[in-house]
């Protein structure tokens, strides 16, 4: 079993989400320069690199790898990803961030673009989740290399509003709606990698989400 002592420590090396700034425009939304510690993120860059079971997902909408880490608990390198006292503390920073309690059900999962993918615009709205958080991890992206996740006023493209450079460790939070409208630019060279915190709503079904629960 797991000593409190051990639980804190746990918390204290995986979660940073530190100077967090909240803004309004184009919708409610927080970013933050740091998401994890400076080791575990170098840790779990290295684990996305190498591991071989990304399963290749296509839509209308987008077209990028995915792994869900319901399917790797066994990985220990990673475990403070979903260890109960880690997701807690981030439960706890994102509701202060926003000002509203947010689920302790988080699903979390990882993308992967290489050339060419993108994802078009879209609000991901509807009734089985209340925010997301996008945590961006990659060896340093120029501006010309593609990728840039983007929030927008609108529906189409010229409703450009935010765009944010691929800093590795650096996230974006925002609250999913109606008004949450974003992208993602097409991949021009190397690989982009994000880990997607959700935080699911009370409307969405056991069944239907894997998720892990914060204590």
């Amino acid at each position: 079993m797991t000593s409190p002592t051990a639980a804190v420590d746990l918390d204290d090396e995986v979660v940073a989400f530190g100077n967090i700034v909240r803004k309004m425009a184009p919708y409610d939304h927080v970013v933050s320069p740091q998401f994890y510690t400076k080791r575990f993120a170098e840790t779990l860059l290295r684990w996305l690199e190498s591991e071989p079971d990304w399963r290749l997902k296509e839509t209308v909408l987008y077209k990028q790898y995915e792994l869900g880490f319901t399917d790797f608990t066994d990985r220990g390198e990673i475990c403070g990803l979903w260890d109960a006292s880690v997701l807690a503390r981030l439960r706890d920073l994102v509701s202060r961030a926003f000002g509203v309690s947010v689920s302790s059900r988080i699903n979390i999962s990882a993308h992967k673009l290489v050339s060419g993918q993108h994802a078009s615009v879209h609000t991901d709205n509807g009734p089985d989740a209340t925010h997301r958080v996008v945590v961006q991890l990659n060896r340093g992206r120029a501006d010309d290399e593609g990728g840039n996740l983007v929030l927008l006023s609108g529906p189409t493209p010229t409703s450009m509003a935010v765009v944010f450079k691929q800093v590795s460790n650096s996230a974006i939070g925002f609250r999913i709606g109606p008004t949450s409208h974003h992208a993602i630019g097409r991949v021009k060279a190397g690989t982009r990698f994000t880990i997607i915190y959700t935080f699911l709503s009370d409307a969405a079904s056991d069944a239907k989400y894997d998720f892990f629960v914060a204590a």
